[in-house]
């Protein structure tokens, strides 16, 4: 078997709208909404009829915010901690992308270590979203 690309992430995420809010006034990022059905929506929290996903392009993979499924606490954040998925990590064009980066998150008040380098030379923005899932975005 041989992969091409990776298609989609899905992000499970406690409040859409104020996860977009993040992703789209903090980050810059644009999403599209894609109407879903019973058949999608009905596993998720309160067992809604229709729903909307929210999708991102990046790259060629597509980042998708879900909503929690039917069973989620309340107060469930993302942890590292747990087997599965560790932490988000993609590419940007420059510098100058990771510089603006770090301005849209200081004036967020969203913590960050600002620009940091990884061996040999390699400049990346760690942060966290909302949720607690920590991003990485790497100067190519």
């Amino acid at each position: 078997m041989s992969i091409a690309k990776l298609h989609h992430v899905l992000l499970r995420v406690q409040d859409p709208e104020r996860s977009r809010h993040f992703y789209e006034d903090v980050l810059g990022l644009l999403f599209m909404e894609i109407p879903v059905g019973e058949e999608t929506a009905g596993i998720w929290r309160g067992r809604p009829k229709e729903g909307t996903l929210l999708a991102t392009q990046a790259g060629d993979t597509l980042v998708i915010l879900a909503p929690p499924l039917e069973g989620t606490p309340a107060d469930d954040r993302f942890s590292e901690y747990r087997i599965g998925l560790d932490h988000l990590a993609f590419g940007v064009d420059d510098r100058a992308t990771l510089e603006d980066l770090v301005e849209r998150l200081t004036t967020a008040g969203v913590e960050t270590a600002g620009i940091e380098t990884e061996p040999p030379d390699t400049e990346y923005v760690s942060f966290r979203d909302p949720d607690n899932v920590q991003w990485e975005l790497y100067a190519s």
